[in-house]
């Protein structure tokens, strides 16, 4: 089930209440919509992934407490319980790195957006086939990779590479923290997938509005020294700007009608 503003200022509009995205999100008057079956379900998957894990893990102590002499047999099903229970936490941590709450991004992203007009649409867990996060708005469709990581951050000629500290704080980044990963070939990947489902949708390639990567550091204690990115990079001070672009042609990518035939592509 998708969450999503209705339409502002008391509209009536017919073809809103027939969309298949049905509830109320608001942040100012641009809309939010917001898989939120997609999101309950996997946390709920997470969560199983961890009692499981937990159960497994059990299992695995019990066997090595109750044979103080253990078999090989034993001692090798001892063995499998734990690495089994790790690959079951794992799985569950990946989940939740993606779709917890203090995970996801799209109350900051929206808030840090707050002021722009209902021609703007962000869509968030949109589907698994689909970045996690779109702005559908006049100039077309911008491919949102957020981070939330702090500590020195430089993209250059396309590489990035991160600071992140050192000792406890970077234990705890590779133990506990999200991946940083390669920003940019995110948001390629993340504009090819979205050209994919706008073919797929009836929107061939020639009629497509433009599409567009963006990468959203959301921490502000990211320093950032960008140098030849393959996209753009910029904190959550300068979104708004970043998601509005430059005057011209393509502000006026997409009118209303069009633009609301993309949100129905992107979310049905």
């Amino acid at each position: 089930m998708f969450v999503r503003s209705a339409a502002p200022h008391g509209s009536a509009d017919p073809d809103a209440r027939r969309s298949r995205l049905v509830g109320l999100v608001r942040a100012g008057v641009m809309h939010v919509v917001v898989n939120e079956k997609l999101v309950s379900t996997r946390v709920r998957i997470a969560s199983a992934a961890h009692v499981a894990a937990l159960a497994v893990f059990a299992v695995g102590l019990f066997i090595s407490w109750s044979n103080p002499e253990p078999t090989i047999e034993q001692m090798a099903g001892a063995y499998a319980a734990i690495i089994v229970g790790l690959v079951l936490y794992n799985v569950g941590q990946v989940f939740l790195r993606r779709y917890g709450p203090r995970s996801r991004h799209e109350a900051v992203l929206a808030k840090a957006l707050k002021g722009l007009d209902r021609r703007y649409t962000l869509i968030a867990f949109a589907s698994t086939k689909l970045p996690d996060y779109l702005m559908v708005g006049p100039g077309g469709v911008q491919v949102i990779v957020p981070r939330a990581h702090d500590g020195a951050i430089s993209c250059r000629g396309g590489t990035w590479s991160r600071d992140a500290g050192a000792g406890l704080k970077r234990l705890s980044g590779l133990f506990g923290g999200t991946p940083f990963g390669d920003p940019s070939k995110d948001a390629e990947k993340g504009i090819a997938k979205v050209r994919q489902r706008l073919v797929q949708a009836g929107i061939d390639e020639r009629s497509q509005p433009p599409v567009d990567g963006l990468i959203v550091f959301t921490n502000p204690a990211a320093k950032l020294r960008i140098d030849g990115c393959s996209y753009p990079a910029i904190g959550l001070k300068a979104l708004r700007n970043g998601i509005r672009g430059g005057k011209g042609s393509r502000d006026r990518a997409l009118d209303d009608r069009a633009a609301e035939r993309v949100v129905q592509a992107l979310t049905g």
